[in-house]
């Protein structure tokens, strides 16, 4: 069975090698097996083959944690799953990029048919995540949402449920290219943060109001920078570090304009921890695909042995939207 491995941390280009070996072991009791369509890359991804994410497994890894696939194997109490296409959320250090995979049942949903797997391999961490992110932060119709990153998965995810969700939404991005991106998936202003001060160009478009809602997935100064964009009683939703950790915040900073910060992760705990929230979640971003509110903004799709290049230029940041891996032959996008 054909698998990536990293044996070693360090950049994915670098370490990450396509490995042929047994196949994967029978599912036990409330297990399946998975067939693996596609999967979705991240930059958790990156983070666990340089051996920096927070809950880093030990090495060897396979890098993969969101895939579209077929159940393929039951175990005792799953009979019910058999041959069903389903998105699944593996546990590392055995993740989905790998031909099959067996995991928890209850870290599968069923799918329905008019999702296809390369579409299918883009929702979970990136639209459960912004879901999520937009839930903690009590968003409401006609509040106004800045959205970092927003020609990353994460970003373009966020200001979709934002817009369907009603709300005006501001992204940042670096350079035309990535900003134009940002206002065909909805926001109506896009800040180029390498052209301009995205703090001073928040506070011209809301009238010096501040937006009431930040999404950053980018961290470091970003993050601390974002703070001076929040209007009264606004909300800054941490959702990931890509430029590193930022620097300490001053309690007494969030007291005098009654700000919010919240750090959320989804794939670390949300599966385990409110599995019938994400349950619901699903629902909802399948209705909202039917109604074409979510489109997965899926802008590359590359075979096994090109991963380790793909996942390079997302650690570069060259790369907008969504990456996703063609694992099994005949995963055509519709």
């Amino acid at each position: 069975m054909r698998r990536l491995l990293a044996d070693r941390p360090g950049e994915p280009a670098d370490v990450l090698r396509l490995a042929d070996g047994p196949g994967e072991p029978a599912p036990g009791p409330g297990e399946v097996s998975v067939a693996v369509e596609t999967v979705g890359l991240n930059f958790l991804d990156v983070m666990l083959c340089r051996g920096t994410y927070p809950l880093q497994p030990p090495f060897p890894v396979t890098p993969g944690v969101e895939l579209a696939g077929r159940v393929v194997g039951t175990g005792p109490g799953t009979e019910a799953l058999a041959g069903v296409d389903v998105i699944a959320c593996p546990t590392l250090p055995r993740g989905a990029l790998g031909e099959t995979v067996t995991l928890a049942a209850a870290l599968v949903t069923p799918r329905p048919s008019t999702i296809d797997p390369i579409d299918a391999a883009a929702l979970p961490v990136t639209y459960q995540t912004a879901w999520f992110a937009l839930e903690r932060a009590g968003l409401a119709a006609g509040q106004t949402v800045l959205v970092h990153a927003g020609a990353g998965g994460v970003g373009i995810a966020a200001t979709q449920l934002a817009r369907a969700a009603g709300a005006e939404v501001i992204c940042t991005a670096g350079g035309p290219e990535k900003t134009a991106r940002c206002r065909a998936n909805g926001a109506g202003l896009a800040i180029d943060y390498r052209a301009d001060d995205f703090v001073t160009a928040v506070r011209e478009a809301t009238g010096g109001a501040g937006v009431d809602i930040v999404i950053d997935p980018v961290g470091g100064q970003v993050f601390t920078r974002s703070l001076d964009c929040l209007a009264f009683e606004g909300r800054l939703v941490a959702v990931g570090a890509a430029d590193g950790n930022p620097p300490p915040v001053d309690p007494l900073r969030l007291i005098a304009n009654n700000a919010t910060v919240v750090g959320l992760s989804w794939g670390s705990a949300y599966p385990w921890a409110r599995p019938e929230a994400v349950r619901e979640a699903y629902d909802r971003l399948f209705a909202l695909h039917a109604a074409g509110a979510v489109r997965p903004p899926v802008s590359q799709v590359v075979s096994l042995a090109e991963t380790p290049t793909a996942m390079a230029d997302l650690a570069a940041r060259r790369t907008t939207g969504k990456l996703v891996v063609r694992v099994a032959d005949g995963a055509e996008r519709s």
